[in-house]
């Protein structure tokens, strides 16, 4: 997108604020992120868990098979609200702050005529000190949730080392009160009450299904039986055989290993408390989609939907993760001093907000089949997610899956797109990094696009460039691998002994990328 002088974008920003009522056509926009959910989680991306409003929207709009995030929360969220890669902004562990070579989609589009609303998780949504109340109250209109950096502590509870706002006052969750129940009233109440004249900017940072395992009892019943029959072996090879018939992988497509750290489910020990923590995770997302089904509802009755533009995404691969102790001495991590019990063992119940248990490795190959490894690696597992995109008048063809090679980084292009807001080069004084991502607007109408040259990652020590179809990738201080992905997206067979030449210049790109 092309950038302009300061004083020319100055100058179409407030021509565009001015003439709001003159430009219906300006799409409201929403972003729903969901936490540590896996490729595979939700029914249209070939799951056994009920998600029938985001089955719908997929059906209704459309899929990707080929969408990249950035393998962990802090950098896909930097990348989603910026455009930029992380290390560009400054992040490249779960927290930080953005650099002020930054501007994110809140500032941009409040200075553009959006009414602005942030829900769950806020951080990233402005290059100013997001702990503050007071400065993200500069870019969002309204806000609800958390500004810490521990993930969601506590469905039920407010933590002591997260703090909770609702519009800048201070927000204790109340008893019986379910974290992804209240950001969902809080985005009905604003679309309620919102200026119908104004298009506006809402963006859901869901918690769920992020660890730990905490869920309504109604929720979790509905999956108890249904993993004590499955199991982890015969549930992977299920959602394989569904994701082959969806047509979102190729036939022959093959699974991966089982994590080594796990056992073949029927040797499994303690069957029905492994089955309880999928049970609990299911949970979680069937809860996330009944509150896109809410949000839904109230779009339609306030008659927003029609110009709504709706994304969809997971900000990682699901976790394998475990926790160590919470509590402190003399200090609880529950603010309302109740203890928690935390560890993933038989004698510690997934699901009350009294204990803290965590999916492990097993569940979390069976949340990222068909692919290989966990959050924060860059193996497909880590980086790969579901993207469904819906709008009634962007995404004409219904039910269509695209295989574009797409990113984080081009949702916030294709939002400024949208929008009629030009990318700057200068933002309240500050010079702006030229926007990384590129505009999926021509891929939602269904023409072409043109294909990135190629995209990479850094995370937490592990590395990755898919440049076409090859893939060059590694663990923390692990050696390069070499994957052709067009027949092995599982990444199965490393073809790096038979190819030194290509890792030799694929190399070369990542580093200088990386430099960049």
């Amino acid at each position: 997108m092309r950038t302009l002088p300061a004083f020319c974008l100055a100058l179409a920003l407030a021509v565009s604020a001015a003439s709001l009522t003159a430009a219906p056509d300006r799409p409201n926009v929403i972003l729903i992120l969901a936490d540590d959910m896996g490729f595979s989680d939700l029914g249209c991306y070939g799951g056994e868990i009920q998600t029938p409003h985001l089955d719908r929207l997929a059906s209704e709009g459309m899929r990707f098979s080929h969408f990249y995030n950035c393998a962990l929360c802090g950098p896909s969220r930097a990348a989603l609200m910026t455009g930029l890669h992380p290390h560009q902004a400054g992040i490249t562990q779960w927290t930080g702050l953005l650099q002020n070579n930054a501007v994110t989609l809140f500032e941009l589009l409040k200075r553009g005529g959006y009414t602005t609303c942030a829900v769950g998780r806020l951080d990233m949504i402005t290059a100013e000190n997001w702990h503050e109340p007071g400065s993200l109250a500069r870019h969002a209109d309204r806000f609800f949730g958390s500004t810490g950096h521990s993930g969601p502590g506590n469905y039920f509870a407010s933590t002591r080392n997260t703090a909770f706002y609702r519009d800048g006052q201070p927000y204790t969750i109340p008893e019986g009160g379910y974290k992804t129940d209240l950001i969902t009233d809080y985005v009905v109440e604003f679309l309620q009450q919102r200026d119908a004249s104004r298009p506006f900017f809402l963006y859901m940072a869901h918690y769920a299904p992020h660890w730990p395992l905490h869920a309504k009892e109604g929720d979790i019943a509905k999956y108890r039986a249904l993993y004590r029959r499955l199991g982890w072996d015969r549930a992977r090879q299920e959602r394989l055989k569904r994701l082959i018939e969806l047509g979102l992988v190729p036939a022959g497509t093959r699974l991966p290993p089982r994590d080594p750290r796990a056992k073949a489910w029927e040797d499994a020990p303690h069957q029905e408390w492994e089955a309880e923590r999928m049970a609990v995770f299911a949970a979680q997302i069937d809860c996330l989609d009944q509150s896109v089904g809410r949000v839904m509802e109230t779009l339609r009755s306030t008659g927003a939907d029609q110009n709504t533009l709706i994304f969809f995404l997971s900000d990682n691969g699901a976790s394998d993760m475990a926790v160590g102790p919470l509590d402190k001495p003399g200090q609880t991590w529950r603010a309302d001093g109740r203890k928690t019990r935390v560890g993933n063992k038989p004698d510690i119940q997934p699901g009350p907000g009294e204990n803290f248990v965590t999916a492990g490795p097993a569940w979390s190959c069976l949340s990222n089949t068909p692919f290989r490894h966990h959050k924060q690696s860059n193996h497909e597992g880590g980086i790969a997610s579901p993207l469904i995109v819906w709008s009634p008048a962007l995404v004409p063809q219904q039910g269509r899956i695209s295989r574009e090679v797409s990113h984080i980084t081009d949702i916030s292009a294709t939002v400024l797109d949208v929008a009629g807001i030009p990318y700057p080069a200068t933002f309240d004084k500050r010079q702006v990094t030229p926007i990384a991502g590129k505009s999926l607007l021509p891929v939602l109408r269904g023409e072409s696009r043109a294909a990135p040259d190629f995209l990479a990652w850094a995370t937490s020590g592990s590395k990755a460039l898919r440049q076409g179809d090859w893939k060059l990738v590694s663990f923390k201080n692990g050696p390069w691998e070499l994957y052709h992905l067009a027949r092995d997206r599982t990444e199965l067979l490393d073809l790096a002994a038979q190819e030194p030449d290509r890792i030799a210049t694929m190399t070369r790109l990542f580093e200088a990328w990386h430099r960049r």
